[in-house]
């Protein structure tokens, strides 16, 4: 089975930017954030580019995205 060349190893394969990982997560938490989903994606992106994250970098990405201060 061949993967496809926007396909990252570990990562599901239709997350395959920083941005499609912010919006899911955005939609996994409910409440207000789904609304600001596409929002958040594209700032993630503009701060930390569009290279998806996994582990503690991707932990950091949403502390930052998702902060409620």
């Amino acid at each position: 089975m061949s993967k496809q060349a926007n396909e990252v190893s570990g990562i599901a394969p239709r997350l395959t930017t920083l941005g499609d990982q912010v919006r899911a997560e955005a939609l996994r938490r409910g409440g207000e954030w789904p609304s600001m989903a596409d929002d958040l994606a594209r700032q993630a992106e503009r701060w930390y580019g569009k290279r998806p994250c996994k582990g503690e970098d991707l932990a950091l990405v949403f502390s930052e995205m998702f902060r409620v201060e």
